[in-house]
Parts: C-alpha cells; structure tokens; sequence
C-alpha cells in the first residue's frame, strides 16, 4: 500500500470518528447536565489517553525553546477545539447527529477554501477554482437536502 492510500484511509477514518465523536460528547453532556463539563469531561480524558500513549511509546518531549518557537496563534487551536466539542454537544440535540456532521462539514470546506486560498497560518497556497466552487455548491446542496428531508 502507497503512503498516499495510508494518509487517505487515515483521513477517511479520522472523518469518520467525527459523528461518532458527536453522538458520545452529546450523550455525556446529557448525562452531566452541562454541555461545558461535557466538553471538558473530553478533553481531561483525552489528555489522559495521550499522556498513556506517550507513555507507552516513550515519546521525547521536546525542547522548552521549541515551545517557545511556535507561533502564538498555533496555541488557540486547543481553544478551537474545546469550542468545536462545546458547540456540538449543543447542537446536536437539536439538530441531530446527521445534520450537524454536514454542517460542520460545510464550515471545513468553506474555511479550508480560505485558508488555502490566501495561504493563512503559514499554509501553502492552493487557488480557488470553479471546479472547487462546484464541490463547495454540492455541499451546500447535500446540506440543504438531508435538513429538509
């Protein structure tokens, strides 16, 4: 298998784990009565499951400088991610698992136009086209149609 197909399966699979993800932190946040110690329920846990992988694989930690060395911005993806977790235990119940993974879909693809095509946060650049655009529109369209139906 080329490490091309590995890195689409890998993405596929992480895709994937999104609705799954959605349903569990949903669930949790019922149960815990709060959408907040929901979301950070999550993230103590994944710190957890981390810090036994890092363990298990005795991975180096790096350099204090290297901490030190990464852009201020970079930090906020944490802040990202503890509101995207937050905002789908919200959601979902009111909107259903399905539907909330084609919007947050929608929400990736238009920010990953944008980014791409302006080169944010030190990525590379990738022009907009009009075949892009088509791909964004059938979002849209899948969007549109399984809310209505």
């Amino acid at each position: 298998m080329s490490n091309q197909l590995l890195y689409i399966l890998l993405a596929v699979g992480a895709g994937a784990m999104i609705p799954f993800q959605s349903a569990m932190n949903t669930q949790l946040g019922k149960s815990l009565q709060s959408p907040y110690f929901s979301a950070l329920t999550v993230f103590v846990v994944a710190a957890v499951g981390l810090g036994i992988y890092n363990a298990v694989t005795q991975q180096a930690l790096p350099a204090t400088s290297r901490f030190a060395e990464a852009p201020g911005w970079s930090y906020v993806g944490g802040v990202l991610g503890g509101a995207y977790i937050l905002l789908i235990v919200i959601c979902a119940p009111r909107l259903g698992i399905g539907n909330v993974t084609l919007m947050v879909l929608l929400g990736q693809v238009l920010a990953a136009l944008l980014i791409d095509q302006f080169g944010l946060l030190n990525a590379p650049v990738h022009v907009i086209t009009w075949q892009r655009l088509a791909g964004v529109l059938l979002v849209v369209a899948g969007v549109y149609i399984v809310r209505t139906y």
